[in-house]
């Protein structure tokens, strides 16, 4: 069935880390929460390219929020790590399946997706570190 990418898990668990001690360092991170640091590593270098993430050097370096928690989409931490959702090929472009316009299934795909992408577009970051605070 459905299974969201570790890389996205891991992203999302590091960034409600940073948002309870504001700033902190890939190492302290990855052992707070159990990560491969080399593998975060990589995960922030996404995270700072979609602009999630500012890199702060010197001796009390690290990583900040580039935002405020409750203007981050998890859509965008998605999007960051795993680019756009895909639940089945033919969704971006009905010519790869041999029915093409005419699976009728596609039409069930396509509603499952937008199902996604609504959730993953109504919840932020601020909801998730808070759950008090939220209905997710």
């Amino acid at each position: 069935m459905f299974q969201v990418p570790t890389k996205t898990q891991y992203a999302i668990r590091a960034l409600v880390h940073l948002v309870h001690v504001k700033s902190a360092s890939v190492a302290s991170i990855a052992e707070a929460e159990c990560i491969p640091s080399k593998y975060l590593e990589a995960i922030f270098g996404k995270l700072k390219n979609a602009g999630l993430l500012i890199a702060e050097r010197g001796r009390n370096g690290g990583y900040r929020l580039a935002k405020d928690p409750a203007l981050v989409r998890m859509s965008e931490v998605v999007r960051a790590t795993e680019g756009e959702i895909r639940i089945v090929e033919c969704v971006d472009n009905a010519a790869i399946c041999l029915l093409g316009q005419g699976c009728l299934p596609r039409h069930f795909w396509l509603g499952l997706k937008d199902a996604v992408d609504l959730y993953l577009e109504s919840v932020t970051l601020a909801e998730i570190a808070n759950p008090d605070m939220s209905s997710v």
